[in-house]
């Protein structure tokens, strides 16, 4: 069929409650909550160019964020069972299109509803969603050199309703997979020009580097870099400062080089500039994402550290969702170039080697520099002071700070959704005893609308503190998803999730390990849970000691000290 321009709507009444196979065939149920019979089809849409994500081999969207696309093409499904409002299915994945597979392409299951002129895309219930890793198939014909595959992928727009795509794709052996830049991995002639860019980028820099490491000096040198941030903060800031309290820079060339580079295009001087410093260094000290590792190999007698910026959350990140949208490359990544990673703990040595896709024995469990000093009576003693002194308000209240990670795909789209709190209800909780703090994810845009009535006892934070120093002045933290618990579990103080959209998250985002099951507090699923958690002290806080205890049994405060002396001075 020609393609046509349709309107759509992503249906919670119309939604997959289990799945299986049996072979070649495909087993669905789907219910519904409407009365009519329901005309029932697999269908392949296209959205809006504008609203595609920026990739140069895929021709379709993954932004479900407008009311119209492209029709391609619909497959009427038959049911082989009615039963009340359940539909029941076979889909004989070798006979979808008359005596054919599926076409390579992203399928929706949708209906057409009486009165209504849009098509309505099928959602998915939340047990059923948890399921569809399983459901992934790879079928292997010719030898192996060729499959079939058909795996799964999920978008939501909201906090609850939950759509399913089936991908249907016939793939070739890949003799050439650790190549990274092979143009013939791309599909496209707009692919093929980007992967050719890409390689002559990569030569560019790469002999840049070489023909300035010829150059390099005697004196060992140490380069401190991120690319995400203008300024050197958090483990670098720590290491940094050690390295010169030691007198260690009289030994050592210290350099520095710190902007946002990530999502960013510099100019070629500015590439150049940092090639330049990499070339002249042997040992580089990073704390986040540096994608100019993809392009470039350093020297054997360089070293490249990464000192991660934060301790561990439940996201599910790098290889650790290898085969979901944007995961890395099998072979080429900035994370597989360390020599060494920096863990908290022995626990999170595990944790990262999947992240990083890196061997057990590149991690040093050293602790994480900038904690160094944390539990420093004169130094809790110093911020308690100058934290009451700003905030008057505060003294002799207890305080609780309210810390979620943003909603949102990235940092251009990072938001929190504040029609999940009521606060009226958290005013009338405070009373005299307590005062509720914000202290919102950076990234994110919108922040908190506090009625002057309630800003006695609720006020935002976000702008006035380093989120460090707020700890030793919080006597409650709330947060979800975020790292944060991570460092505040030092302080063996109560530490509530309040995960409104929990199972969203850990189906569509993905996490490492169950949240409910693993959180080191009292995890809430609704505004009710976490109010009546708060009014009757209930915590769960030997979830938090317990998680102290396996993360920092070994912390001394000298973390940085550790990093010099086992990388530095050997």
């Amino acid at each position: 069929m020609a393609p046509v321009t349709v309107n759509y709507i992503n249906d919670p009444n119309f939604r997959i409650t289990d799945m299986s196979w049996e072979r070649i065939n495909f087993l669905l149920t789907i219910e519904s909550d409407y009365d009519e019979e329901l005309d029932i089809c697999l269908t392949r849409m296209v959205f809006p160019a504008d609203e595609a994500p920026k990739e140069d081999d895929d021709d379709e969207n993954d932004q479900e964020t407008v009311l119209t696309a492209k029709l391609l093409k619909e497959i009427r499904l038959h049911p082989y069972k009615r039963e009340a409002k359940k539909y029941y299915f076979i889909l004989n994945m070798a006979a979808m299109d008359g005596a054919s597979f599926l076409e390579n392409g992203r399928w929706r299951f949708t209906t057409h509803i009486n009165g209504s002129d849009a098509i309505h895309i099928c959602t998915i219930s939340h047990e059923a969603a948890y399921k569809l890793p399983e459901m992934c198939r790879v079928f292997s014909y010719q030898k192996g050199k060729y499959s079939y595959n058909v795996y799964f992928a999920t978008y939501c727009n909201d906090s609850a309703n939950i759509v399913p795509i089936m991908n249907s794709r016939f793939m070739i052996e890949n003799p050439n997979w650790r190549n990274r830049y092979a143009v013939s991995e791309r599909r496209t002639l707009k692919g093929k020009i980007g992967c050719i860019k890409r390689n002559i980028k990569m030569y560019l820099i790469q002999s840049a580097y070489n023909f300035y490491a010829r150059r390099r000096s005697g004196k060992k040198n140490i380069l401190f870099m991120s690319e995400t941030k203008p300024y050197i903060w958090g483990n670098l800031k720590f290491i940094d400062q050690r390295i010169k309290d030691r007198g260690l820079d009289k030994e050592f060339g210290l350099s520095y080089t710190f902007r946002r580079a990530v999502g960013k295009n510099n100019g070629l001087k500015s590439w150049l500039h940092t090639v330049k410093m990499l070339a002249a260094n042997d040992y580089i000290f990073v704390d986040d994402f540096v994608p100019l590792f993809n392009y470039l190999k350093l020297d054997d007698d360089a070293k490249l550290i990464q000192v991660w910026h934060a301790g561990v959350g439940f996201k599910s990140v790098g290889y650790s969702r290898f085969g979901e949208k944007a995961s890395p490359h099998p072979q080429y990544n900035c994370h597989r170039k360390y020599d060494y990673v920096i863990t908290g703990s022995e626990s999170l040595i595990d944790v990262y080697s999947e992240v990083f896709g890196l061997p057990r024995d590149r991690f040093l469990p050293l602790g994480m520099a900038r904690l160094d000093g944390f539990l420093d009576e004169d130094v809790i003693k110093s911020k308690t002071e100058e934290f009451y002194a700003e905030h008057p308000e505060c003294a002799g209240k207890k305080l609780i700070l309210f810390s979620p990670t943003f909603r949102g795909a990235g940092q251009k789209q990072a938001h929190y959704d504040y029609d999940m709190l009521d606060l009226q209800r958290i005013y009338d909780f405070c009373g005299d005893e307590y005062i509720w703090a914000f202290k919102m994810h950076p990234f994110t845009h919108n922040k908190p609308k506090i009625p002057s009535e309630f800003s006695e006892r609720i006020i935002d934070l976000t702008k006035s503190k380093d989120i460090n120093d707020l700890y030793y002045v919080t006597d409650i933290m709330i947060t979800d998803y975020s790292s944060a618990y991570y460092e505040f579990s030092l302080m063996k103080r109560p530490i509530l999730f309040y995960t409104y959209d929990r199972e969203v998250y850990e189906i569509v985002r993905g996490v490492h390990k169950s949240i409910k099951e693993t959180a080191p507090g009292k995890v809430c699923d609704t505004f009710d849970e976490l109010m009546t958690a708060l009014e009757n002290k209930d915590y769960e806080i030997e979830k938090t000691l317990k998680f102290r205890e396996e993360n920092f049994s070994n912390y001394d405060g000298h973390a940085a000290d550790k990093i010099i002396d086992q990388i530095l001075l050997k």
